[in-house]
């Protein structure tokens, strides 16, 4: 399953549901070099946001999960994968190989120590930025400490103790508990990526100023001091890296960076680099096919602000696309960026897309205006009689239309889906 020059990677993202799975889609979807797939154990948003998506996968833990997903390797001629999870990167590491597949910065030994806090912690125990661990609730002599799950991620089951009772009870409430310093200080992430000839070719720090379960909402991206410069390095020269790759740093009551988290998989904020021109899962792709690579950012850029994206699915089966013109196609003189989304997304699917107004002026004029290629459409139909919009529809279609009388009418008469223009955002890939 090694890709050549001359044909596209396949691509496989496991678990695809996530926030960072989301990011590598974005980051893939439009590269000439992809073939891009999704696969999920569970029922998730990456069945709306993969076009070539496979569910109902084994979960990792399942006897049967290595035969199948190997099949499934087969079956689809995957060359690379990028894991979403970090456990399922430190899970399939030891087996990609023997499976015929890249795992993107799927070296075992490093996927293994940066799973676990306690390994890492004590990977890099003589480094002046790694916290101090305890050994026992006893060992330690200054209050308070931290409690936090040995394979936790993302900031979640982390707790504050103030006293022994609080750290035994923090202890008793999670597997495999770490006891480390407490790091009253601001809190960033650091992106980097690492090629094949293990060279770190980016390092870019930022901030996270919102977060939402283990997610950063609010990002600011910051210059690279010496001293991030240095850790990264020194992460990069005792793993073994090769792709995108992050870590956490939190400062303690001095001010100085301390270490909290190594992670060999894409993060979801990874998208604020992508935002400053520096696309890190598409590096990995290129590194896979032994290119060189420089690092092209955007000085411009410095603020990231992410919110939930919401997808439905439509369970009606369509060929053709009704469209309105006044203030559905075209608001204020200008074209809906969403509407025309969406009927660009309907002719690529091959659905026909069909134009019908009462517009009361020139039709040809008003979308040469808004600057819309008549080209788009399979037929333009304007209402001059006052006649019925549903007696031009079959029953097989949809039609959208900002006017709540219009759509009334269709769905009473056809029983078909309608839809306002602030509705189809749901259904844009």
């Amino acid at each position: 399953m090694n890709a050549s020059m001359n044909k596209k990677l396949k691509v496989l993202v496991f678990p695809c549901g996530s926030e960072n799975a989301a990011e590598i889609h974005q980051a893939l979807r439009y590269s000439l070099h992809v073939e891009l797939f999704g696969a999920s154990s569970v029922d998730d948003h990456g069945r709306f946001r993969f076009e070539r998506y496979v569910g109902g996968l084994p979960k990792i833990s399942d006897a049967e999960f290595d035969s199948t997903f190997s099949r499934l390797l087969v079956e689809l001629d995957i060359d690379v994968v990028f894991a979403t999870h970090d456990s399922v990167l430190d899970y399939l590491a030891p087996r990609a190989p023997g499976m015929g597949v890249t795992l993107i910065n799927g070296d075992p030994q490093t996927a293994a120590i940066a799973r676990r806090k306690s390994a890492t912690y004590a990977c890099f125990r003589d480094a002046d930025w790694a916290p101090h661990m305890f050994e026992s609730v006893e060992a330690v002599k200054a209050w308070p400490i931290i409690v936090k799950p040995d394979l936790g991620q993302g900031g979640q089951g982390v707790t504050l103790a103030n006293d022994p009772q609080q750290a035994r009870a923090a202890m008793d409430a999670m597997q495999f508990p770490v006891l480390v310093e407490y790091l009253p200080g601001e809190e960033i992430t650091v992106d980097c990526f690492t090629d094949r000839k293990r060279r770190l070719v980016w390092t870019g720090p930022r901030t996270r100023e919102r977060v939402r379960a283990g997610i950063t909402m609010r990002s600011r991206l910051l210059a690279l001091s010496p001293e991030i410069e240095g850790i990264a390095r020194e992460i990069n020269q005792r793993l073994q890296l090769r792709g995108p790759w992050f870590f956490q740093l939190k400062a303690d009551k001095d001010g100085r960076w301390k270490l909290l988290e190594i992670s060999c998989r894409v993060a979801g904020t990874m998208v604020a680099q992508r935002a400053r021109g520096v696309n890190l899962p598409l590096m990995a792709v290129q590194d896979h096919l032994g290119r060189d690579l420089v690092a092209l950012d955007n000085p411009h850029v410095n603020l990231v602000e992410r919110s939930i994206a919401t997808r439905t699915r439509l369970d009606f089966a369509y060929d053709s696309v009704f469209v309105d013109l006044d203030d559905t196609l075209v608001l204020n003189g200008h074209a809906v960026p969403q509407t025309m989304a969406f009927l660009y997304q309907s002719k690529a699917d091959g659905k026909k897309v069909n134009l019908i107004t009462r517009h009361a002026f020139d039709v040809a004029q008003t979308l040469e205006k808004a600057h819309i290629s008549r080209g788009i459409f399979d037929q333009i139909i304007v209402i001059t009689d006052g006649g019925s919009k549903a007696d031009h529809f079959s029953p097989d279609s949809i039609f959208i239309d900002n006017h709540f009388p219009e759509r009334l009418e269709v769905a009473r008469k056809l029983a078909i889906p309608v839809l306002d223009v602030d509705m189809v955002e749901f259904l844009i890939k």
